[in-house]
This record gives C-alpha cells, sequence and structure tokens, in this order.
C-alpha cells in the first residue's frame, strides 16, 4: 500500500432523462478491477477543486461535458476498497450538458453505457461504486 498521503477521489454519478445510470467499463490493463463496470471516477489533481476534478474526468474518460447537481456523499476508505491506496471518495449526481458518452482513453476504458437500475442490481462494480448507487436509492 501505497504510503505517502491519503488519495481524494469523485465519482461521476451520471444519470439520463429515462432514469438509466452511466457506466464505464474498466480497461483489461487496469491495475485495480481489470474488465469491471464501474462510474467515471478518478483522483482530485493537486490544487483542484472538486468540482472541476469531476468535470475533467468526465471530459478525458468518456468525452462529455457536465454540470455537478449535488454532492451526495462521503465514501472512507475501508480494508480491501482500494487495494492500493487509502482514500476518501465524493461522490455527485451529474447530467451531461454537452456531448455522446464514447471511450475516450482506450487505455482506461473499453467500453462505455447506459444501464437500468434493475440492470445494475444484478452486477458486481468496481470499488463501492454499487453501494453508493444504493445508498441514493438509484438502483
Amino acid at each position: 500500500m501505497e504510503k505517502d498521503h491519503p488519495w481524494i477521489g469523485v465519482d461521476n454519478i451520471i444519470i439520463n432523462e429515462n432514469n438509466e445510470i452511466l457506466l464505464m467499463r474498466r480497461s483489461n490493463n487496469s491495475k485495480t478491477y481489470p474488465s469491471f463496470w464501474g462510474l467515471v471516477s478518478g483522483w482530485v489533481e493537486w490544487g483542484e477543486e472538486i468540482h472541476d476534478a469531476l468535470k475533467r474526468e468526465a471530459k478525458e474518460e468518456i468525452g462529455v461535458d457536465i454540470e455537478v447537481v449535488r454532492f451526495v456523499g462521503r465514501y472512507y476508505d475501508k480494508k480491501g476498497r482500494h487495494p492500493k491506496k487509502t482514500s476518501m471518495c465524493l461522490p455527485h449526481i451529474c447530467k451531461i450538458i454537452k456531448g455522446d458518452p464514447r471511450v475516450n482513453q482506450p487505455k482506461e476504458v473499453q467500453d462505455v453505457r447506459w444501464f437500468k437500475p434493475k440492470e445494475i442490481r444484478k452486477m458486481k462494480l468496481a470499488y463501492d461504486h454499487k453501494q453508493m448507487l444504493e445508498d441514493e436509492g438509484l438502483i
């Protein structure tokens, strides 16, 4: 486990007008949760504001511009949540304001798709992304 400092992550819970949730499939080469579906997420960069990190991750990974709707909660590190880092994640409900979701970083993302909540209930997602969606009553 890296011991330099705790990491701050952001998670985009992107919902469309049909109440579908956008998930991305992580690369086969990902160091953590390879080939798992999960939320569009990433780490906050030094000096970056949280909303800017959410927007940057959405643009980098799936090529869309988003609007941050609201903060939904904090998820602290627990043993095994992230296999290599101590982290705290800050999920937000977001909506796309420009662009169509697509694989924008093939080294990190292999697929992007909208899912109905009942489909996600049957899936195993990366990290604690499923718990985040359950806690919000979205699945």
